[in-house]
């Protein structure tokens, strides 16, 4: 394809305004190749074009081309063998935040590692560490776990990291996070549905569970067992699992489609359910 100048894209994102069901799939296809040729310039024409806010038609489209895209990007992260689960929540984090970056993840991880680290490099245990990384996100940080999430952006952990407050899936998930930037064997289980941080410390045969609806709280394997005999449930071992990164990654788009289906927004609910398909496969 020719690359448009700066006159040939407004006159595209000017057509896509008032585009038909005949010509829309024609202008969409050539404004996402515009934007894979010329990001850098699409966006310039865009704040040139539109100061305040761009008209919902293009706004769709420009949305609908990132969908796209990110549909690819999570068939190549469910291909590998042993995906990165930062990278994956970043992906994901597209869904509602297109132009998340890498950096927008990586950033904000790296300087709480760096907060924390002379902290817990002298830690003794893994319960001194939770603790320690208890107070550092909820009373330091002010973070916050949503009881439920009303908001699809809540499931996002790109905006969790930026605004504090997020599902408590974001909240267990940054555990996970910095404790691989320390070594420390920290995982997502599901105990009958109540998703909690297992640390497990082989040297010293520790394992301890955190809930992070409750600001962190440390729990014992007892307490775990106590929570499933309230539940009229038999114990399994298999409650202590460690959730996969394509199960969680899976987690971000039922919980995404479970508030979507309140508000039958069936135009994103498409995308998702793709995307549920994509990673199950």
């Amino acid at each position: 394809m020719k690359m448009l100048g700066k006159d040939g894209l407004k006159a595209l994102i000017k057509l896509l305004e008032t585009e038909s069901d005949a010509y829309g799939p024609v202008l969409k296809k050539a404004l996402a190749e515009a934007i894979k040729a010329n990001p850098a310039q699409v966006q310039l024409v865009m704040e040139e074009e539109f100061k305040t806010s761009a008209p919902r038609a293009v706004l769709n489209t420009l949305e609908e081309i990132c969908w796209e895209d990110l549909a690819a990007a999570l068939a190549r992260f469910s291909a590998k063998i042993n995906p990165d689960l930062e990278e994956g929540l970043t992906l994901i984090s597209k869904f509602t935040t297109p132009v998340t970056a890498r950096g927008d993840v990586a950033a904000p991880l790296d300087q709480m590692a760096a907060d924390l680290r002379p902290a817990l490099i002298n830690a003794k245990n893994y319960s001194e560490i939770a603790a320690i990384l208890g107070h550092y996100f909820f009373h330091l940080q002010g973070i916050t776990a949503l009881q439920t999430n009303m908001d699809i952006k809540d499931i996002s952990f790109a905006r969790f990291l930026h605004k504090k407050r997020g599902s408590s899936l974001c909240v267990a998930c940054l555990y996970v996070c910095l404790g691989q930037r320390y070594g420390i064997d920290a995982s997502l289980v599901d105990v009958a549905g109540r998703i909690l941080v297992y640390l497990r410390d082989y040297t010293n045969r520790e394992s301890l569970f955190l809930d992070p609806l409750d600001n962190g709280k440390i729990l014992s394997e007892e307490d775990c067992r106590c929570y499933i005999r309230t539940r009229h449930m038999e114990w399994n071992d298999e409650f202590l699992t460690p959730l996969s990164s394509r199960a969680i990654v899976r987690r971000f788009i039922a919980n995404m489609i479970y508030v979507l289906n309140r508000v039958r927004d069936e135009r994103r609910l498409r995308y998702l359910r793709n995307y549920l398909e994509i990673i199950k496969s």
